[in-house]
């Protein structure tokens, strides 16, 4: 396969562009030229036919991308990258949200875009979102809301084309995001497996599930303590 994995220089990039490289072509993309030179070197020590790596800031354009897949039949896009992930809204200045729109969502759709007007048939998609899109985090609004934007995006893209093959991967967990921990690794191997498997969703975490699932029994759990408190008061009156 032709792989493009878009947010190499992270770590979690880096272990999925790892997991999948065996005997498979790859272009890895990101902000980070010394992380993605480890990631590569990492990627040929596990099997890849070919890598080739590229520093784009995606908030800044595409142009380098488009032209290093020019010609080529894009089988997979592993999209693992965020401009926004590391920030709160207090951090987030009011001209900093066009970047984060380009660099999260608009880039991404041009990049599709580009592929599908160019090959007969819709390459797979593997895209690393996150469990906040279902629980809402206080102070991360402009994140999870560009990640539900693009999540949007896909969903709409697979319902529209019988031939388009999307993975979403929750992350439902903290990741660090400086050192490299063996987390990123072990969400590789989950979302391997189900990416083999053909799912179309896959959770990551512990943590973030047990909070999903407590958000969602919540309502439940309210509607009963008030009911009870209904027959607590008619008892006692």
């Amino acid at each position: 396969m032709h792989i493009l994995v878009l947010g190499a220089s992270s770590h979690v990039g880096a272990a999925l562009a790892e997991a999948f490289s065996a005997g498979n072509s790859l272009i890895l993309v990101g902000r980070d030229v010394n992380r993605l030179l480890i990631a590569a070197n990492k990627c040929k020590n596990s099997g890849a036919a070919q890598v080739a790596y590229i520093e784009q800031d995606l908030g800044q354009g595409v142009s380098a991308v488009l032209q290093a897949i020019e010609g080529k039949r894009i089988d997979l896009v592993i999209d693992a990258a965020s401009a926004s992930s590391q920030f709160r809204d207090t951090e987030i200045e009011p001209n900093d949200i066009p970047r984060f729109v380009s660099a999260d969502v608009l880039s991404r759709i041009e990049i599709m875009d580009h592929i599908l007007r160019n090959q007969d048939a819709a390459p797979a998609m593997i895209f690393v979102s996150t469990v906040l899109t279902m629980v809402k985090s206080p102070g991360r609004t402009i994140y999870t809301a560009l990640k539900m934007l693009h999540e949007t995006y896909l969903t709409k893209l697979r319902e529209s084309r019988s031939d388009f093959n999307l993975l979403l991967v929750y992350g439902a967990t903290v990741i660090d995001t400086k050192n490299d921990t063996s987390k990123p690794r072990k969400l590789a191997s989950a979302v391997v497996k189900a990416f083999n498997s053909g799912k179309g969703k896959l959770f990551f975490g512990r943590s973030g599930i047990l909070l999903l699932v407590l958000f969602f029994v919540q309502p439940v759990l309210f509607y009963g303590v008030t009911i009870a408190q209904r027959k607590i008061r008619k008892y006692l009156a």
